[in-house]
């Protein structure tokens, strides 16, 4: 069994100052610093920034973590059917995940907390979104490493799935496969445009049908954040 598996996405940047000022706007909490490597709590789950570079620009990829040891986390998500080696990329010994549509991800152990401070805000949750044609693939993978199913969309378009560490991911189904950091906002969503605002941050409130969202000019200029309010319409949804 996987233990308390946190999604902690990777957001590399050439912006890292507007990542933290959007970030802290929202709450959320730095809990470790090295050059040009941030890590920041959120109210579940966490961020990791990362300079970018001309061989990682920005962009988003996928990282867990778990108190499981490596090993066995990797050994055991292997049995389960995750395309899954242990290695040892810069950072540490890890588990090194290769799905088959190329999307390529870490299960490490967890980032230490060195840095004090108040409690991230609570309505925060970091939800980072796996595109692919072959939702079900992504979604095997994902439980694969511990993570359980919470609302399934009807038509299979959309999966999410909560990590019980903290954190939330998604399966979405695209033609292409993209890997892109959301959040979601347990709260009325404008509390969030909010605090946005006030921080000099640029924002916009879109009324889907479904949730209303905050869509968030991203530093980097890839493509805006999104802030999606907690879903309270279930039509053509199954809840978990």
């Amino acid at each position: 069994m996987i233990t308390d598996l946190i999604a902690q996405p990777i957001r590399f940047t050439a912006d890292i100052p507007a990542w933290q000022r959007l970030l802290e706007a929202l709450g959320a909490r730095l809990i470790l610093e090295r050059p040009g490597w941030l890590v920041y709590a959120v109210g579940s789950g966490r961020v990791a920034l990362h300079q970018a570079s001309d061989d990682q620009p920005p962009g988003t990829t996928l990282a867990f973590s778990t108190t499981t040891p490596v090993p066995d986390a990797v050994t055991t998500a292997a049995k389960a059917g995750v395309p899954i080696t242990l290695g040892r990329p810069d950072h540490g010994e890890a588990g090194m995940v290769s799905a088959p549509d190329g999307t390529a991800f870490t299960l490490d152990a967890p980032t230490p907390v060195e840095q004090d401070g108040p409690p991230a805000d609570p309505r925060l949750l970091v939800l980072p979104i796996w595109y692919g044609p072959d939702t079900t693939m992504i979604r095997a993978v994902l439980e694969g490493i511990g993570a359980r199913p919470r609302l399934v969309a009807d038509d299979g378009i959309w999966t999410d799935l909560t990590c019980d560490g903290g954190g939330l991911v998604a399966a979405h189904r695209e033609d292409d496969t993209a890997v892109e950091l959301a959040f979601e906002w347990d709260g009325d969503v404008e509390e969030a445009l909010a605090l946005l605002t006030a921080a000099g941050v640029r924002a916009t409130l879109i009324d889907e049908t479904y949730s209303r969202t905050v869509q968030v000019e991203d530093p980097d200029g890839v493509k805006e954040v999104w802030i999606n309010e907690r879903q309270s319409d279930h039509y053509g949804y199954t809840r978990l």
